[in-house]
């Protein structure tokens, strides 16, 4: 079927009325939609609580009510509708710009705009020949056959080590940069400073903190299956830099720790501030992911992993957590110790996303058909993030300090954004990005 026609509109349609998901999600979605092509034809969804009334082309009186145009070229439309790239993915990159609307209107209901793209993208699937598909398809089930004798050492052959490779810079800057004591931090002011912040204010922080807290633990004891099957590949640049990064996890743990008990002198459970994004992120898609490696090493499941670690747990949710401490601590002059521990951590975790880009993106690299993967991973999660920090400031009326959330999810957005950048460019080809990050 041709894409942008009468006849492909009708039957997105019938497929959007079709669509349980879609219905389920977009419940509370009310507003029609442009979807614009290089500027050159203007759909109008008619969209209502779940259903769709209607497809067509907008009358420029429809134009001028509607609250959100999305709009992207041809060809970008033409990727995202084959399924080559998610439809967040799209919007959090920028290849879906929107023209007209709230950003923090389509974040809440990022999973109905999910939908309501993902029913013209099952237009096309429907048309895909079955053996094309699974040819298509990557294998997540295969599991590498690597032998457990040693055949050869590297560094006492003739190659030795790559000091060049971007794993070996990151080992170099984590044996000069990485080795700082959480202890040595000093939190007597920050007690004094803790002390002075109103109930709100207080609580705010607290809530960061606890998923800061848990964050750190679920990624230092999560850690472990992709060491282990960096060190079975014989990937002794890579194994060696991973070394310092679970060293510096868990530093970041006792960071925290410490804290909690000088700074919020708080012992209680705080497992209360975990919302529901949150443990489905922490809670079940990190350790899935990466406790999977243990029966499965195959390319597949090092993306997965790698994708759901580095680029939204680490890439994207903490560092929008960085960025909410500094627009709190660091603009008002308050809480030192803290503020050079987050500094200190973000030191840290910069090189632990550097990595995951150069992983994820020599992966692709060797296995192009992977690529569709890595969208899909990140469609399921980006919106499962961006509701994380939802749920942060739907508990506040005031939010304290003056923060505002379309801030924080355009932060989110942009840094989302700046790493695909490199592992699209990286995965094509293109010189890998230094350790820097």
């Amino acid at each position: 079927m041709q894409r942008f026609t009468s006849e492909w509109a009708l039957a997105w349609m019938e497929a959007l009325n079709q669509s349980d998901a879609y219905r389920k999600a977009a419940r509370k979605w009310k507003w029609p939609v442009v979807l614009r092509i290089e500027s050159k034809v203007d759909w109008w969804l008619d969209l209502d609580r779940g259903r769709c009334k209607d497809i067509r082309q907008a009358t420029p009186d429809e134009l001028l009510k509607t609250d959100i145009i999305l709009a992207a070229s041809e060809k970008d439309w033409g990727r995202i509708l084959s399924g080559e790239v998610a439809p967040i993915v799209a919007i959090m990159q920028g290849v879906i710009t929107l023209e007209r609307g709230s950003l923090l209107k389509l974040s809440r209901h990022a999973q109905a705009a999910t939908e309501m793209l993902q029913a013209a993208i099952s237009l096309e699937k429907a048309e895909v020949q079955p053996q094309e598909e699974m040819k298509a398809k990557p294998s997540l089930g295969a599991v590498a056959q690597i032998s457990d004798a040693h055949q050869a050492f590297r560094t006492t052959s003739a190659g030795g080590l790559d000091q060049d490779s971007l794993p070996m810079q990151l080992f170099q800057k984590a044996k000069k940069l990485g080795v700082w004591d959480p202890m040595d931090i000093d939190f007597q002011k920050d007690r004094a400073d803790w002390q002075r912040l109103t109930e709100d204010e207080q609580d705010i922080l607290v809530r960061l903190l606890a998923m800061f807290q848990a964050g750190e633990e679920a990624v230092t004891l999560d850690l472990l299956p992709l060491m282990r099957v960096i060190a079975k590949e014989g990937r002794i640049e890579e194994e060696m830099y991973l070394t310092t990064f679970l060293f510096e996890e868990a530093k970041h743990v006792e960071l925290f720790s410490r804290i909690f008990k000088e700074v919020v002198v708080r012992t209680d459970d705080l497992s209360g501030y975990h919302s529901a994004s949150y443990r489905a992120l922490f809670y079940e898609a990190l350790p899935t992911a990466m406790n999977r490696l243990d029966a499965d090493s195959s390319p597949a499941a090092q993306l997965t992993a790698s994708a759901t670690y580095n680029m939204v747990v680490e890439g994207t949710l903490a560092e929008t957590g960085y960025h909410a401490f500094y627009s709190v601590l660091e603009s008002r002059g308050i809480m030192p110790g803290v503020t050079e521990g987050i500094r200190l951590l973000q030191r840290d975790e910069s090189r632990h996303i550097a990595y995951g880009v150069h992983l994820i993106t020599r992966l692709i690299r060797e296995n192009p058909e992977l690529s569709p993967l890595f969208h899909q991973v990140m469609g399921e999660l980006i919106p499962v993030a961006t509701a994380t920090i939802s749920e942060i400031f739907s508990q506040y009326d005031p939010v304290p300090f003056g923060l505002r959330e379309e801030d924080f999810l355009r932060f989110a957005m942009d840094q989302f954004g700046k790493r695909m950048r490199r592992i699209e460019s990286g995965a094509s080809g293109a010189p890998v990005q230094s350790a820097s990050e």
